[in-house]
């Protein structure tokens, strides 16, 4: 297998940009979410109303509190979803036959520095 990009599977590299697509996806919404808590409460000491919202407290506070989440169960089952995604998408790209490949002709790391190459151009050509 040569170490060049030519031997990374078109495929692998959607794959792989799905993963990251799916994993951004998760991650911006947990970080709009923080966002939105640190407009809400922007003194220091409002931690507790950033860690806690857009739930209240619970009545006897957080040791009084359920051992679950203090989301509302709808973004909670969305982050959940999203995170759920991203792991398929990175489980689906690391079960590409091309890396099992790499790695039984002992070339998997010149073939993993050629999939990042990739992914560091297609993501380049998008944006």
């Amino acid at each position: 297998m040569p170490d060049d990009t030519s031997s990374v599977p078109d495929d692998l590299v959607d794959l792989q940009l799905a993963a990251r697509a799916a994993q951004r996806a998760a991650e911006a919404f947990s970080a709009e979410i923080a966002a939105q808590a640190r407009v809400k409460f922007p003194a220091p000491e409002q931690w507790l109303e950033r860690l806690c919202w857009p739930a209240d407290l619970p009545a006897g506070g957080l040791q009084g509190g359920p051992a679950a989440s203090l989301w509302p169960q709808e973004l909670v089952e969305r982050l959940t979803r999203l995170r759920e995604e991203a792991d398929a998408a990175r489980r689906k790209a690391g079960a590409h036959p091309a890396i099992d490949d790499a790695r039984r002709a002992g070339v998997y790391p010149k073939f993993l520095a050629a999939l990042h190459k990739r992914i560091g151009e297609a993501e380049a050509a998008t944006a």
